[in-house]
């Protein structure tokens, strides 16, 4: 079944997981070969980031890993859709801890 955007859940067998979308799922498998690869390390899906405590308020991006050419962690989301909600909780993601999330 999909989302109100149209997404559908995804499986990959390369991953062995299920993605949110087909368009996750690609990037998912993009990443993992590329860590095989040897050129990115310390692949991380769905990496969560507390927000707030009270009331408790989490963001979660789709991935996590170290550029090893370019010597830098990236965080990554796949959005077919950005809503003001995730506009809301990337900046003040950005403003709380630093971390620039980078949008496919």
């Amino acid at each position: 079944m999909g989302n109100k955007y149209g997404a559908r859940r995804t499986w990959s067998e390369l991953c062995q997981r299920e993605f949110a979308s087909k368009r996750e799922a690609q990037r998912g498998e993009e990443l993992a070969l590329l860590e095989r690869a040897g050129e990115i390390h310390t692949l991380q899906y769905q990496p969560k980031y507390i927000l707030c405590e009270k009331p408790r308020i989490t963001y979660a991006a789709d991935f996590f890993y170290v550029d090893i050419k370019n010597a830098r962690t990236v965080v990554e989301d796949v959005k077919g859709v950005l809503t003001r909600e995730t506009r809301v909780k990337l900046a003040w993601l950005k403003e709380q801890q630093g971390v620039g999330v980078e949008l496919v």
